[in-house]
């Protein structure tokens, strides 16, 4: 009896070490590593545009903030944002660079970048 008591007693020491300590530091864990789903936050209110960055202007490397010039590819308006670690880019992205083809969801009156991500699919109007 004194054996089947000590094995109960183990198996029960297991099981709360399982569910109190291991399943709550998985749980941490995977919200930490949460990862960005790149689609803008459409609560918030702004002006959503598709475009190409034509010029980068680093201000300060270490705090990542960048003042970008995007040209809207639909209407060829030429916009500068200030991007910095509020702008939701998605996780490990790069700096901005010359070129990048990004959709950008900014405020109209401040013109800070809420989101900046990075579009992979062709521009519908290219340019030549």
């Amino acid at each position: 009896m004194v054996s089947l008591f000590t094995i109960q007693k183990a198996m029960g020491v297991g099981v709360f070490s399982l569910v109190f300590c291991v399943v709550p530091f998985a749980v941490a864990l995977a919200e930490e590593h949460a990862v960005y789903d790149g689609t803008p936050d459409v609560e918030k209110p702004g002006t959503t545009i598709h475009g190409k960055v034509i010029k980068v202007q680093e201000r300060d490397a270490a705090t990542h903030q960048w003042d970008v010039s995007v040209k809207n590819v639909a209407t060829g308006e030429v916009v500068l944002l200030h991007l910095d670690k509020t702008t939701q880019r998605k996780e490990k992205a790069p700096d901005p660079a010359l070129g990048d083809m990004v959709v950008v969801k900014y405020d109209d009156h401040s013109k800070h970048a809420f989101t900046f991500l990075k579009d992979g699919s062709p521009s519908p109007n290219p340019t030549p």
